[in-house]
């Protein structure tokens, strides 16, 4: 019986095993591979060693597309957190019917390609005849050249991608809130505890793993963001909003670049992801939630 048992369950593994291996551990090798040679569509593919890491690493503008995505993070990834936290507690107030509609109206924005939102935000923050542009215009006060300043380049950017990101990371913000039980805060309110205190030491810590789930997706994303600069500053200006992403697709695009060198990119940046995203589990600890 055991031994037809682990048949049984090795056979319901076996498709997902089989998908992992074709399309994440087979390529993952490949491209290992690839960032050991100097790969060209013109020429015999040579074996380099580090010479990729090497190139990549000293390059001026790879460096600067990573600390441009260090930018993004620092503001993108507590912004959209915390105005997730307060949107999704607003939404525990609301009557259900309310808070159906407000929450499928926020949603939106995340199920729309990010080419899309990227046009459509163009067209918006246009110099010539973009809607705030000529709403300043009208007022007789000076147009804004957005996408010309790397300030305002970056923070158009950074708010469009907090909007996008702001709908799902609040639904999952406010599942987490309304399955705290609320015999929690009536205890809290017996005992004479405020709002800041039931923050403290009911909410917040009740709501740590979902805080560590919005935490790693948003820093992940964000530091692989590249439809949103791609279409509205091209990375510019003066590679202020360069993302590694979109450097890497230039480089792909260069043929004049080795493959192995653009792989090497990619798999820097995995890295990177996969640190940070280790620190973040070591920082705030996910523990399973137990009644007391």
């Amino acid at each position: 019986m055991k031994r037809r048992d682990a048949v049984t369950a090795y056979l319901m593994i076996a498709p997902s095993i089989i998908m992992l291996g074709i399309f994440v551990i087979v390529p993952l090798f490949m491209a290992f591979q690839y960032s050991f040679f100097n790969v060209s569509f013109y020429v015999e593919s040579t074996f380099i060693g580090l010479e990729n890491f090497r190139m990549i690493l000293r390059t001026t503008l790879f460096r600067q597309s990573l600390l441009n995505a260090g930018k993004f993070v620092l503001v993108n990834v507590p912004s959209g957190i915390i105005l997730a936290f307060l949107v999704a507690n607003a939404l525990v107030g609301l009557r259900k019917g309310y808070a159906s509609f407000v929450k499928s109206a926020m949603y939106i924005p995340g199920v729309v390609a990010g080419i899309a939102v990227g046009l459509v935000f163009n067209f918006i923050f246009n110099y010539n005849a973009g809607i705030i542009n000529q709403t300043l215009n009208n007022f007789g006060m000076d147009k804004i050249a957005f996408f010309n300043n790397p300030y305002t380049a970056t923070f158009s950017i950074t708010g469009v991608a907090i909007w996008m990101g702001l709908g799902g990371t609040t639904i999952l913000m406010y599942a987490a809130r309304i399955n705290i039980p609320g015999e929690y805060y009536e205890a809290a309110s017996i005992d004479g505890a405020g709002g800041v205190r039931k923050l403290l030491h009911i909410t917040l810590p009740q709501m740590k793993n979902i805080f560590v789930l919005v935490t790693i997706g948003s820093m992940t994303g964000t530091l692989q963001l590249f439809d949103l600069p791609f279409i509205m500053t091209g990375g510019g200006p003066v590679n202020k909003t360069l993302t590694p992403m979109l450097y890497l697709y230039n480089n792909y695009r260069d043929a004049n670049k080795s493959l192995g060198y653009t792989v090497a990119g990619a798999l820097i940046l995995m890295v990177i992801i996969a640190v940070i995203n280790s620190l973040v589990f070591t920082v705030i600890r996910s523990e399973k939630s137990v009644e007391g």
